[in-house]
């Protein structure tokens, strides 16, 4: 065996993917949520406390839950294999004179960016296996269900191409001179 294969067997044996990595990874999202959303209202050791507390119980959970490891092993992996798609996708952009700036330059270009991410960023989630984590009533993912969810959101996005042009031509009633 390579020495990375008795590295990493030694890694899993001793526990680091399943209690260590997950506690430290925890800690490091709750420390850097909380400092962003208290800024300068608390300081930062009771704030590291409570990153601590909250990083244990995810320990805890990951105790009572093995699949944390294989969640996280196929999110990360999946999450590089679509990082290098997007890479190439750039690169053959590149390649036929297209920069990336023009291309998302447009006005709706940044919402539209925005909303391709969170829509892969959710198909990486639920295809590393994160239904499973997060108790998720079956009716929700039903076929029926997300057909009519995605209907909904058709006919609404519709209408709000259809409807946009009347929002800019309304009056704003405030500038009118009365004789």
């Amino acid at each position: 065996m390579a020495l990375f294969d008795n590295l990493v067997i030694s890694m899993q044996s001793l526990g680091m993917f399943q209690y260590l990595f997950p506690f430290l990874l925890a800690l490091a999202v709750f420390y850097g949520v909380l400092m962003y959303a208290m800024g300068d209202g608390i300081k930062k050791g009771p704030l590291g406390l409570i990153s601590i507390i909250l990083a244990f119980f995810v320990m805890l959970y990951a105790n009572t839950n093995p699949m944390i490891v294989n969640f996280f092993a196929t999110l990360g992996g999946t999450t590089l294999i679509v990082a290098c798609g997007i890479l190439v996708i750039a690169i053959l952009l590149g390649l036929v004179g297209f920069r990336l700036n023009e291309v998302f330059g447009g006005k709706y270009s940044k919402w539209f960016l925005v909303f391709a991410i969170i829509i892969i960023g959710l198909i990486i989630y639920y295809g590393a296996g994160g239904g499973y984590l997060v108790n998720v009533p079956a009716f929700f993912i039903s076929s029926d269900f997300t057909a009519v969810i995605i209907v909904i959101v058709i006919i609404a996005v519709a209408m709000w191409f259809m409807t946009r042009d009347e929002e800019k031509a309304a009056p704003s009633g405030g500038g009118e001179k009365k004789g």
